[in-house]
């Protein structure tokens, strides 16, 4: 077998006995994940549906070009990880997920403050229930009705922003939450994968989605991605990040002509100045997404845990706390206050897609 393949290989077994069979902090087909503060030295076991969903989402997008013992496994990934969903969905029975278990409500779990207050607890957000309709596009999930959800919760609609771009805060976006108390966010991450699940279930477009793929377009265009990923994309954060999100948006949606040739200017110096592989490697897939080259990042040589071991660290997504409410929103550049997470099984996911996309390894 030809060591990509070998390697591919490998990656999904490992994936598959990272997802849990049930224990005292994760439900049966969940991915485990870790919430951290590494200046606190803090660190949960964190059960959340996120990370399961964008694997499940990953891994089918990967499945036809992956040899056919994995693709058995990934049928087996995918079944145990949609099983888990039903927990994550509104409580009232609408279609919409949180990011935290509902049915039980069990936000911030395993630790021994922010789980104990009911302020902490965010409504159904975008992000979760984007990736829950694109891992799970069946019957429950009706893309007209949630069309139709976004709009009633985006900015014009129930409220308007205070934070993000100044000059787009009179303009029809999507907001980051469903709830009628959490304040009104911008985050062109989030609106990345909305749009991503409108874009695969060919619906129209009209104001709202136009105005969000305008703000996705200024973000990355003027630079401002780089300049200040925390403004552009508060739950992301990072400029790797962020041109992941919005590049694999713009490979799909001809709206974004111009990200995508931003993306295509940009990310070999930052890919060349970043020194961390799975920062590389982000901007890599992005590269090879967008159909441009990208050098070669692992090493023909290296074992399973070689390759595993530097995938570890990679804090996808955070929470700034500070930034929930506006008596304290001016501290929320404050780092102390962010949370972070990481998901191991998702990190060797992404290698795995920069590998089916056309990344190489170096003999």
């Amino acid at each position: 077998m030809p060591a990509t393949a070998t390697l591919l290989s490998e990656l999904i077994t490992r994936i598959a006995a990272l997802q849990s069979t049930g224990d005292a902090h994760y439900l049966p087909g969940l991915f485990p994940s870790q919430r951290l503060q590494k200046s606190l030295h803090y660190r949960r076991e964190d059960s959340n549906v996120f990370f399961t969903a964008a694997i499940v989402y990953t891994l089918q997008e990967l499945n036809a070009r992956l040899p056919a013992a994995a693709q058995a496994q990934v049928a087996g990934i995918v079944a145990k990880g949609r099983a888990t969903y039903p927990h994550y969905r509104c409580p009232n029975g609408q279609p919409t997920y949180n990011y935290y278990q509902t049915q039980p409500r069990n936000h911030f779990p395993n630790g021994y403050l922010l789980g104990r207050f009911r302020q902490f607890a965010t409504p159904d957000d975008v992000d979760s229930t984007s990736l829950v309709y694109l891992s799970d596009p069946g019957p429950t999930h009706d893309p007209a009705w949630l069309h139709a959800k976004l709009h009633a919760h985006a900015n014009t609609t129930i409220g308007w922003a205070t934070t993000g771009p100044k000059d787009f805060r009179q303009r029809k976006i999507y907001s980051t939450w469903f709830g009628k108390y959490m304040p009104i966010e911008f985050d062109v991450s989030t609106l990345s994968n909305a749009l991503l699940w409108h874009r695969r279930n060919s619906l129209p477009l009209n104001e709202f989605d136009r105005d969000s793929l305008a703000l996705i377009d200024w973000v990355i265009t003027s630079g401002e991605y780089r300049r200040d990923p925390l403004g552009a994309s508060p739950y992301y954060a990072t400029a790797p990040l962020i041109a992941y999100h919005a590049g694999r948006l713009a490979a799909e949606a001809p709206e974004l002509a111009a990200t995508r040739a931003a993306l295509l200017r940009d990310l070999p110096a930052l890919l060349a100045a970043s020194p961390h592989f799975m920062d590389k490697l982000l901007l890599a897939t992005t590269l090879l997404r967008l159909g441009a080259a990208a050098p070669p990042l692992l090493d023909a040589r290296w074992p399973l845990a070689a390759v595993e071991q530097r995938t570890r660290g990679l804090e996808f997504c955070i929470a700034p706390l500070l930034n929930y409410y506006p008596p304290t929103r001016w501290l929320a550049r404050w780092r102390l206050s962010h949370i972070a997470w990481e998901c191991p099984a998702y990190s060797l996911a992404l290698v795995a897609e920069y590998l089916v996309l056309g990344g190489r390894q170096a003999s």
